[in-house]
């Protein structure tokens, strides 16, 4: 059977001989090689240079919280770019990745980066020497902090991101090559929500529900990308009604054999909970994949296990997470494991 039309037998709730896979990396061609699902990247390039030289709402150097919040100005004080040149620029980006693989029958995903993210982005400081070296985005999460400080302008910001997201949206569902469409958006944290329920509740869940009404409008299966303890509060009952997909079940941390076990028991328990409305993108700790000190035999029992307390009904064997900067598939030991689930699949191995 096809990539494309396996992963459309999980979502329809229909027997499979066995669950597709995603192993999600920055390297297309690695991903469209080793699984049966394909993700090209919506991000917003205009705003690129915010994960380097800093977001325009950051805080300057020596600023109280107080002085900060009481001169930023969400609308006037960033000169926002039209929603045509931002549709563009997610779109730019979405084509790069996919364009030399549309013909390999894989189901395409089209991510879009939610705007709780984008506000946390907005606000973070220039990056540090050591962000350069390891590729990493920082912030401290600032925007958490306006929330509790002055909630008009956080949430006035909130809005206007939102609204580009809704149109990022509503370009990608009415591409024809697209098949999911996965809002990235991120939180929580391993010990719950990073925001105040009030805010969660009222405006995270509004526009997520607008979000996920457009894109089943025309037919496409709607993911949210989401990491930490989404069960916490609840709150995971609450996405599946949402949510045709969610991506990854980050419940608390799987960086050991030991403590993955103890993880994929936990998503056992919320599928308990929530029942098999949603579809599960998740299964395979990253950590573990890249982890040195793992053996192949060590992560494919972890794996089994997985297999055999969730069950492959409503399920993509997919990574938690893409590779980390600097690390890769294609490292011999990290392949190794790849090719190990593939085998248990029935799959051949693939070589990179």
């Amino acid at each position: 059977m096809e990539s494309r039309d396996l992963v459309y037998y999980v979502y329809e709730d229909k027997s499979t001989e066995r669950p597709p896979l995603h192993f999600e990396s920055v390297e297309k061609e690695h991903e469209a090689k080793l699984g049966d699902i394909l993700l090209g990247h919506g991000w917003v390039s205009l705003w690129e240079d915010w994960f380097y030289s800093g977001g325009p709402f950051r805080r300057v150097e020596n600023e109280s919280l107080r002085e900060w919040v009481e001169r930023l100005d969400v609308e006037s004080g960033y000169d926002w770019p039209s929603i045509d040149d931002v549709v563009e620029s997610c779109a730019k980006g979405f084509w790069d990745n996919v364009e030399p693989f549309k013909n390999n029958g894989l189901f395409i995903i089209f991510e879009v980066i939610g705007p709780t993210e984008h506000a946390e982005y907005s606000m973070m400081p220039p990056r540090p020497e050591s962000g350069f070296k390891y590729d990493l985005a920082y912030h401290s999460l600032d925007f958490a902090k306006l929330l509790l400080l002055n909630r008009r302008k956080a949430i006035k910001l909130y809005d206007i991101l939102a609204k580009y997201t809704l149109e990022v949206i509503k370009y990608a569902r009415e591409l024809d090559i697209v098949d999911a469409i996965r809002v990235a958006d991120d939180a929580f944290t391993y010990t719950g929500p990073i925001y105040p329920k009030w805010f969660i509740e009222n405006h995270y869940l509004k526009w997520h529900k607008i979000f996920t009404n457009t894109i089943k409008s025309k037919g496409k299966i709607a993911i949210l990308h989401c990491d930490g303890d989404v069960s916490s509060i609840n709150f995971v009952a609450k996405l599946s009604g949402i949510y045709d997909g969610l991506h990854p079940l980050d419940l608390q941390s799987k960086s050991t054999v030991e403590s993955a076990l103890k993880w994929a028991s936990r998503v056992a328990e919320v599928r308990k909970t929530i029942g098999w409305k949603t579809v599960f993108h998740t299964g395979m700790p990253i950590d573990l994949i890249i982890g040195e000190n793992v053996g192949v035999e060590e992560f494919l029992s972890m794996v089994k296990v997985f297999l055999k307390t969730h069950g492959k009904r409503k399920l993509i064997l997919s990574v938690t997470h893409r590779p980390y900067p600097g690390r890769s598939f294609n490292e011999p030991l990290a392949l190794a494991k790849v090719n190990a689930v593939r085998k248990l699949m029935g799959l051949s191995e693939v070589k990179l």
